[in-house]
């Protein structure tokens, strides 16, 4: 009989189901954010169009948001591609992970919300900070722990942590500008997300996951 903390596939398998529904409903979240001008208070197309331009820091942090959530999904599904068993601690990990994954739409809804604050910017980065800091340790500890793929050479293992590192301090550099200006903050962040979503290693990362 296998004891609750024994390593076993059928818990990675788990773990990346529940993964799956957690990410599906923050995109779903973040969206319905967005909301329809009311009907009542558009009388011309002028007022429409000022509706919709007054919609602009939701749509902005959404597309921030979006792109953040795609980057940590495609990141998380490489791990799991990459490990081949899971135990109770690694499972307590990705959990961790998923709950500022859950929290992501809220820290989305407060920087659309209060976008000239440095703190609703600095809210947003924790946030992102704290994504980095527990799938960097779920992978520390899936490596270290021996539950790495058998053929997994050590250039791999280099780059998924050198990806979350890059990742953090560019983040952190997108933070600091909050001291200049929150926009431009948010713009450079936006930026980041966009780069590391379409560049050569995100790619590869894909490939990886299949």
């Amino acid at each position: 009989m296998k004891r609750p903390l024994e390593p076993s596939q059928t818990g990675l398998h788990r773990v990346v189901g529940l993964t799956d529904g957690v990410f599906a409903i923050a995109l779903t979240l973040i969206v319905l954010e967005i909301r329809v001008p009311a009907h009542e208070a558009i009388r011309s197309e002028h007022d429409l169009l000022a509706a919709i331009a007054a919609l602009a820091p939701r749509f902005l942090t959404y597309a921030l948001s979006f792109l953040t959530l795609t980057i940590f999904w495609f990141g998380q599904q490489a791990q799991h591609g990459l490990i081949a068993r899971s135990d109770r601690r690694l499972a307590t990990l990705n959990l961790c992970f998923l709950a500022f994954i859950a929290l992501l739409p809220f820290s989305t809804d407060l920087l659309a919300d209060f976008l000239e604050f440095r703190t609703a910017v600095l809210v947003y980065w924790l946030n992102l900070l704290m994504l980095g800091v527990t799938l960097s340790a779920s992978w520390h500890y899936a490596d270290k722990s021996g539950f790495a793929a058998e053929d997994l050479d050590a250039e791999t293992k280099r780059m998924v942590y050198l990806r979350i590192v890059k990742a953090q301090v560019l983040w952190a550099v997108g933070a600091a500008l909050c001291l200049i200006s929150p926009l431009l903050s948010v713009g450079f962040m936006l930026v980041v997300q966009l780069v590391y979503a379409i560049s050569p290693r995100a790619a590869l990362v894909r490939k990886i996951i299949g």
